[in-house]
């Protein structure tokens, strides 16, 4: 990581191609991944895990979801 940025993982509005974005120019890419959608995972992970840079998942915990 080149830069202190980390883009804050955003549920649904932190996809790989803006977290790709952000960890290919130095910062820290923290996909949004919310509740944890398996079929948004799928779709997303590869694309910010193909720029071989630090990059992460934000989820929300469990025991704070919505009824």
């Amino acid at each position: 990581m080149q830069y202190p940025i980390a883009l804050a993982p955003m549920g649904g509005s932190a996809g790989g191609a803006l977290a790709a974005t952000v960890s290919r120019g130095g910062g820290f890419g923290i996909l949004g991944g919310a509740y944890g959608d398996l079929e948004w995972l799928a779709r997303e992970v590869p694309i910010v895990a193909g720029t071989a840079r630090p990059w992460g998942v934000g989820f929300i915990p469990g025991g704070s979801m919505p009824p």
